[in-house]
C-alpha cells in the first residue's frame, strides 16, 4: 500500500512523493485524508531550517499537523468502522521518512485507538481539535 505525501526533503525543498505505508495490523485503521492543518510555528521552523533539535523531527519529513479523514479500512480490533470521519492526531507510517505529525498525505495508517470519531458536521474545522480552547479557571 502506498500514499502520495508532501515531503520536506531539506529546508526550503519539498515535493510530492509516493511513499510505501507501514502495513496495517488488526489494531490499525487506514484513513483517506481530507483535510490537514499547517503549523505557522513548528512547520515554519522546519521549512526555514531553524527548528531546534527535537525527537522525531528532521529531514526527510512528512509535515501536516493533525488531520481529518475517512476510515477506508479497519482492522478487526481497531474499534473503528469503514466510512467513519475521524480526527487523526498524527501518523508515523512512512518507513524511513519521518512523520511526527504526518498528515500531509493522501492516506495514513494509524492505530484505531488514536483516532477520534467526528461525524460529518465539523468537516475541515475538525483539524482545529489540535488547539482546543481552554476555559479560564476562577
Amino acid at each position: 500500500m502506498e500514499t502520495i505525501a508532501v515531503v520536506l526533503h531539506q529546508p526550503e525543498q519539498l515535493g510530492l512523493t509516493r511513499l510505501p505505508l507501514t502495513p496495517p495490523t488488526a489494531d490499525d485503521v487506514v484513513v483517506d485524508i481530507e483535510f490537514s492543518g499547517i503549523s505557522t510555528g513548528t512547520e515554519r521552523l522546519l521549512w526555514s531550517g531553524k527548528m531546534p533539535p527535537f525527537p522525531g523531527m528532521g529531514y526527510p519529513l512528512v509535515p501536516g499537523y493533525e488531520s481529518v479523514g475517512r476510515v477506508s479500512s479497519s482492522g478487526e480490533t481497531s474499534g473503528r468502522s469503514v466510512g467513519e470521519r475521524v480526527f487523526v492526531p498524527g501518523a508515523r507510517c512512512y518507513g524511513d521518512v519521518r512523520g511526527l505529525f504526518g498528515g500531509a498525505a493522501s492516506r495514513v495508517v494509524v492505530p484505531g485507538s488514536k483516532v477520534l470519531p467526528l461525524g460529518n458536521k465539523l468537516g475541515e474545522q475538525g483539524v482545529l481539535l489540535a488547539w482546543p480552547p481552554r476555559r479560564a479557571t476562577p
